[in-house]
């Protein structure tokens, strides 16, 4: 086998975990506070309301740790009018969750399937006590929100910018950094070209996904689509001495494996 496909194929392994998150760059999420829960032994959970019950009859699925099958399987049952847990179903929802008490109070919640509208439920596993808060609106990306366990109402909600702008600065700097190594591996050495290519359109797309949050998954596949597009106009003009082959190649491969990790790793 060529040596350099098996260098690349070894750096893939440490490298792509990282690139999921470098393209996908800034992801919405929900932050949770709680406060005068007096107990580390409690369980949180987002519940979104399903309007047909096909939600609620779909697979269970918990993408997150720290819960036992059974905590995972009591808050996967639970139906309040049609508010189900949304983080015991991965698979329907796309939801990364925190759901297990901690003695910080916080739990966070990301990923596609961020809601806009839902309710947090809060079981104390030392009383058994099941609480539910009204309907929240999320109007922030990265929205950091702090309930009161007495009264279940939502004390403060406000937009974490800071997560936000370190989130996309990391993603940028992984994002070129993932293109530059396969630009090197197939020798195209127009490096200049390629990175400024990428900066503007990853800030581009960050930028889309952020002002279009309650569209996430669209934004990120229409946006995906208009890079790859995009990328491959820029170098088919600049790149004088690379083949079309070999730049075709290139854009399609980078783009390609972003995007396919991106939905398959968990």
């Amino acid at each position: 086998m060529n040596k350099k496909l098996i260098v690349f194929i070894l750096i893939s392994i440490f490298v792509f975990p990282m690139v999921v998150f470098a393209d996908e760059g800034p992801k919405p999420s929900i932050d949770i506070k709680i406060k005068n829960l007096n107990t580390t032994n409690y369980l949180v959970d987002l519940f979104v309301y399903d309007e047909d019950g096909t939600a609620y009859a779909s697979e269970m699925n918990y993408n997150g740790e720290g819960l036992s099958k059974k905590q995972i399987n009591k808050l996967y049952e639970l139906n309040f009018d049609g508010w189900i847990s949304e983080a015991t179903r991965w698979n329907h929802y796309l939801l990364f969750a925190q759901c297990a008490g901690n003695s910080k109070y916080e739990n966070s919640f990301s990923y596609f399937g961020t809601p806009k509208k839902y309710k947090i439920v809060i079981i104390n596993n030392d009383t058994g006590d099941i609480k539910i808060s009204n309907e929240i609106i999320r109007n922030d990306f990265n929205s950091y929100v702090i309930i009161d366990y007495d009264t279940m109402n939502v004390v403060n909600e406000n937009n974490n910018y800071l997560k936000t702008i370190m989130n996309l600065i990391i993603a940028l700097i992984l994002t070129v950094g993932f293109e530059l190594l396969i630009a090197y591996i197939l020798k195209i050495k127009n490096y200049k070209i390629i990175t400024v290519t990428n900066v503007i359109t990853n800030l581009v797309l960050q930028i889309l996904l952020v002002i279009f949050t309650n569209n996430y998954l669209l934004s990120f596949i229409v946006g995906e689509l208009i890079i790859i597009l995009t990328e491959l106009i820029v170098y088919l003009c600049n790149l004088k001495n690379i083949t079309k082959f070999k730049i075709i190649l290139y854009t399609l491969t980078a783009n390609a494996i972003t995007i396919v990790i991106t939905f398959l790793l968990k």
